[in-house]
């Protein structure tokens, strides 16, 4: 029973540690340091988190922590950073708990712990994307508190029942990876809109003439795999999609290109990757208002009708704002010619077809 609880402790750090590291070694370390509990015994090993030169590192680390988490995109970035930092504390964290084991064992839980870390923090890095796609900041306060919260009570039911706090982070790990792809999806997409965003404070603004340019020869086979007839492609943009509501056959957060093709009218297609496979779906145009709204990172063209829910976003890179109106304007064009049934109630924000 002993043997299992070291694993349940061990196991348990390396979960919080992907969720909030400094947090957890600064509070263990607090509890050790002031004799709240005592490790000395059982954990002997985890003893050298109550050193000063400890507390204060990992202190000043959590301080910076619990303001930058609760700041919109800031915390992303910091998720960025902290992809490779987190895991590998959690390793070490694990390691530290279960105290002098051989050699390959250690090896082998390391490597377990570590992915443990990071399923962790990729559950709590895709969460905090999806919620920083709202332009208010509460919701991110909000879960940042209610991360830090989960850290302190985790580490609380931990000294208390480490076996019950086990199943705990069992049932945790499952859900992310049920969430898995979802959530990498959506972290990539944020690499590749930050990437973008770095770059385009040292870039001109891209020009809406590049919905002109040519298609490579690996777009055109792709696009010929699902258009026959072999279509005259009158302009194309690649884009990655975001949110989506109602919009059977696409998958948010993935990467493609919108196909305008000379023998469609009210639609276009869109070819996109999900894993290693690609997919096809046709957008049609009718009864929906497009407009351009531009966000911190991205530059978003929003498809939607109010009136019934139906609503999509296509994202192209910050900087790219003379292509987004360009996309609007093309889109807007190729609607087909006659007023939905919520026209008459006109929004400075919709923009209807000409």
């Amino acid at each position: 029973m002993e043997a299992l609880e070291t694993l349940a402790v061990a196991l348990g750090f390396a979960s919080l540690a992907g969720v909030n590291l400094y947090l957890t070694v600064f509070v263990t370390g607090l509890a050790v340091n002031q004799q709240w509990i005592d490790l000395s015994q059982q954990y002997p090993e985890l003893m050298v988190l109550g050193e000063p030169v400890v507390l204060i590192a990992a202190g000043a680390l959590a301080a910076i922590e619990f303001f930058s988490d609760k700041i919109p995109w800031v915390d992303s970035a910091w998720d960025s950073v902290h992809t490779f930092i987190r895991p590998v504390g959690g390793g070490l964290l694990a390691l530290t708990a279960l105290g002098p084991v051989d050699p390959a064992l250690a090896v082998v839980i390391a490597m377990l712990a570590g992915g443990t870390s990071l399923m962790t923090h990729g559950l709590k890095a895709g969460t905090r994307l999806a919620i920083n796609q709202s332009p208010e900041p509460v919701s991110n306060m909000a879960a940042s508190m209610t991360e830090d919260m989960a850290v302190v009570g985790g580490l609380a039911l931990m000294s208390i029942n480490p076996l019950v706090f086990a199943a705990i982070c069992i049932l945790f790990i499952i859900v992310s990876l049920i969430a898995a792809p979802k959530l990498f999806r959506r972290t990539r997409t944020f690499a590749w809109l930050f990437r973008a965003k770095a770059g385009s404070l040292f870039h001109r603004k891209q020009s809406g003439e590049l919905l002109k340019q040519q298609i490579a020869v690996e777009d055109e086979v792709a696009l010929n795999r699902f258009v026959d007839g072999k279509p005259e492609v009158t302009w194309s943009v690649p884009v990655v999609l975001g949110g989506k509501w109602k919009f059977p056959g696409l998958t948010a957060n993935t990467f493609g290109r919108i196909y305008a093709l000379d023998i469609d009218a009210g639609q276009v297609h869109f070819i996109g990757k999900k894993g290693w496979k690609l997919y096809h779906a046709k957008i049609n145009l009718d009864d929906l208002y497009i407009r351009q709204e531009t966000r911190f990172a991205s530059e978003d063209v929003i498809l939607e009708n109010p009136g019934n829910g139906k609503k999509l976003v296509l994202r192209l890179p910050s900087g790219s704002e003379n292509v987004a109106a360009r996309v609007v304007a093309e889109l807007t064009a190729a609607r087909i010619k006659h007023p939905p049934a919520y026209a008459d109630k006109p929004s400075t924000q919709l923009l209807p077809a000409t």
